[in-house]
C-alpha cells in the first residue's frame, strides 16, 4: 500500500528544487521501496534505467534465533515413588532412591533436546528464581496458564512440562530345557507424559503419553551384585530412551521435518546429528490449505496428502540426507515428512543393513 510522506529539504540544497513528498511502499519482505519523488520547482532530476534498489527496514527484534525452551523438573507422585523405591529395594536391592529422581528424567530430556540442536536452552538456575517468586508448587505444573507464566518470567518460547507415571522393575526366569540351566531376564517398563506449553499463547501445542520398555540379558549364576548393577544400567537405558522419544516429539511439534532440496531420488532434510537417525523412515506429505474451524475461527493445521516414504541414508551435522523408497506422487520443496517409528537406542532396524551372508562351502 502506497503511502505520501512529507521530508523536509536536504542541508545546503536549492530551495526550487527542495523535496515536497516521497511515495513509498512496503515490500513483500519488509523493505522499504521508494516510488516517486515530487519536487517544488527547478528542472526534475534525470531518471536512471534501472529501478532503484529495496532499501531494507530495520526490523525490531526480529533478527533470525532459535526457539528458547525450558524443562521444569519432571513430576513424579511421592505415593508411585515409594512404591517404586520399595519393590527396587525387595527385588534387587537397589537401596539408593536417587537412581529414579526426577531431575535425572529431566536431565535425559535436556539433553537430548540440545542434542537435537534446534532451540537455545535456558539455564535451570533462572526457572528456580521463578518458582521461589510465584510460591510455584508440583500440582501447579498441571494449569498451562500458570506454567506460561514462569516461561514469561524466563524468557522462553517453549515450556516442557515431564511426568513420570509409573516405572516397574522385573526379573523373569526361565528353565532352558535340555540343559538344566536358567536364563534370567531383567525388564525395565517406564510410562510417561510430557506436556509441551507454548508461551505467547498459554495452550498445549503437543501432549505426548507414551510407555518404554527395554529388556536385558543375564547370567543365572551372576552374583546379586552383578544383577543389581545390570538392573541399574537397564533403568537409566530406559529413562535416556524415553527422553530421546520425546524430544524427537518436540522437535517434531516445533519444527516439522521438511525437503529441502531435491536431487532425482536424492533429497536433503532439515535434520542433523541428534535429532535423527541414519536408517529411520519418513513418511512424506504434501501440504494444501489451511483449516480453519467454522465456529472457534482457530486454526487447524494444513490439509495433508500422502505422497510416498523416504529412508535417511546419511546423517550430518545439521542435515541429513534420504532416498525415495516410494512415490506416489511428485515430490516438492518444502514438503512435510513423518516419522513412522519413534527414533530408538538400539533398534535393528535403524543399523547399517547386515552383510551378506557367506556361500555355503560344498565339501
Amino acid at each position: 500500500m502506497a503511502t505520501s510522506v512529507g521530508l523536509p529539504g536536504a542541508r545546503g540544497q536549492d530551495e526550487r528544487t527542495r523535496e515536497a513528498a516521497t511515495v513509498i511502499r512496503q515490500g513483500p519482505g519488509g523493505e522499504v521501496q521508494i516510488l516517486s519523488t515530487e519536487r517544488e520547482g527547478g528542472v526534475p532530476p534525470a531518471r536512471s534505467a534501472r529501478p532503484e534498489a529495496p532499501q531494507a527496514a530495520a526490523p525490531a527484534d526480529e533478527a533470525a534465533r532459535k526457539a528458547r525452551v525450558m524443562v521444569v523438573p519432571a513430576i513424579f507422585q511421592q505415593e508411585a515413588r515409594r512404591r517404586v523405591d520399595r519393590e527396587l529395594n525387595e527385588r534387587f536391592g537397589i537401596t539408593d532412591p536417587g537412581v529414579i529422581e526426577a531431575p535425572g528424567y529431566t536431565s535425559f530430556i535436556v539433553d537430548a533436546l540440545v542434542n537435537a540442536r534446534k532451540f537455545d536452552m535456558l539455564e535451570r538456575e533462572e526457572l528456580r528464581a521463578a518458582i521461589r517468586e510465584l510460591d510455584f508448587g508440583e500440582s501447579d505444573y498441571a494449569d498451562p496458564a500458570k506454567v506460561a507464566k514462569i516461561g514469561q518470567m524466563v524468557g522462553a518460547d517453549y515450556m516442557v512440562v515431564p511426568e513420570i507415571r509409573y516405572l516397574d522393575g522385573q526379573r523373569e526366569t526361565k528353565v532352558v530345557p535340555y540343559v538344566g540351566g536358567e536364563q534370567n531376564t531383567l525388564k525395565c517398563k517406564l510410562a510417561t507424559a510430557v506436556r509441551t506449553v507454548s508461551v505467547g499463547t498459554g495452550k498445549i501445542v503437543a501432549s505426548n503419553i507414551k510407555e518404554v520398555e527395554k529388556r536385558k540379558r543375564v547370567r543365572g549364576t551372576d552374583t546379586p551384585d552383578a544383577v543389581r548393577l545390570a538392573m541399574l544400567d537397564l533403568i537409566a537405558e530406559t529413562l535416556r530412551e524415553s527422553a530421546l522419544r520425546e524430544a524427537a516429539n518436540i522437535v517434531d511439534v516445533a519444527y516439522p521435518i521438511r525437503i529441502m532440496s531435491l536431487d532425482g531420488d536424492t533429497v536433503m532434510l532439515n535434520r542433523g546429528q541428534g535429532a535423527i537417525i541414519n536408517g529411520e523412515r519418513l513418511k512424506v506429505f504434501a501440504v494444501g490449505e489451511v483449516m480453519v474451524d467454522p465456529d472457534t475461527k482457530e486454526n487447524l493445521g494444513y490439509q495433508e496428502a500422502y505422497v510416498g516414504m523416504l529412508q535417511v541414508t546419511e546423517v550430518d551435522q545439521k542435515t541429513s540426507k534420504a532416498v525415495v523408497v516410494e512415490r506416489l506422487a511428485p515430490f516438492q520443496r518444502l514438503f512435510l515428512c513423518r516419522r513412522v517409528e519413534p527414533p530408538t537406542l538400539t533398534d535393528p532396524a535403524l543399523r547399517a543393513p547386515a552383510a551378506e551372508p557367506p556361500a555355503p562351502r560344498i565339501d
